[in-house]
C-alpha cells in the first residue's frame, strides 16, 4: 500500500484547569465517524497559524481562548484510512470561556477530559502520548 504526503494541518489543544480534576483538554467528535480528537484545521493564508488554532477552536468547540505562539509542538500522523501522513502543528489554547452555542454544535459533541486519561479517548494513541508528556 503506497502512502501518500498529505498537506500540513494545524490544531487547537484547548486546555483548562479545573479546582478538582485537574489540567483538562476539549475534545470534539469528528463529524464523519464520531471519534474523539482535537479541533483541527488547514494553513490560512491571512492568518497566522495561532490564528487559524483559535479560529478552529471557536468552530469546532465552542470554546474561546489565545493560542500560544511558542509553546507549540509537532506530531506526525495519519489519517483514519491511514492513507495519508500529515504533519500536525499544536497550538495550546487557554480556554478564557465556554459557550453553549458555536457554528458546528449541531456537529459535534464536546467533552472535557483530564491530561492523564487522554489516550482512553483519543483517537491517536500516539498522539495522546504526545500531548500528555508536552503538558505533563
Amino acid at each position: 500500500m503506497i502512502k501518500k504526503k498529505g498537506r500540513s494541518k494545524i490544531a487547537a489543544l484547548p486546555i483548562r484547569y479545573h479546582k478538582k480534576k485537574g489540567l483538562q483538554i476539549c475534545l470534539i467528535t469528528s463529524r464523519k465517524h464520531k471519534h474523539w480528537i482535537v479541533p483541527t484545521g488547514k494553513p490560512e493564508k491571512k492568518l497566522s497559524n495561532s490564528d487559524v488554532a483559535q479560529l478552529e477552536a471557536y468552530e469546532e468547540a465552542g470554546v474561546l481562548g489565545r493560542a500560544s505562539r511558542k509553546q507549540r509542538f509537532s506530531h506526525r500522523t495519519r489519517s483514519l484510512s491511514k492513507q495519508v501522513e500529515r504533519n500536525l502543528t499544536l497550538y495550546p489554547l487557554k480556554v478564557r470561556k465556554e459557550l453553549k452555542h458555536w457554528p458546528e454544535d449541531n456537529q459535534r459533541s464536546r467533552k472535557w477530559i483530564k491530561v492523564s486519561n487522554l489516550a482512553k479517548h483519543l483517537g491517536d494513541i500516539s498522539l495522546a502520548k504526545k500531548i500528555t508528556h508536552q503538558l505533563l
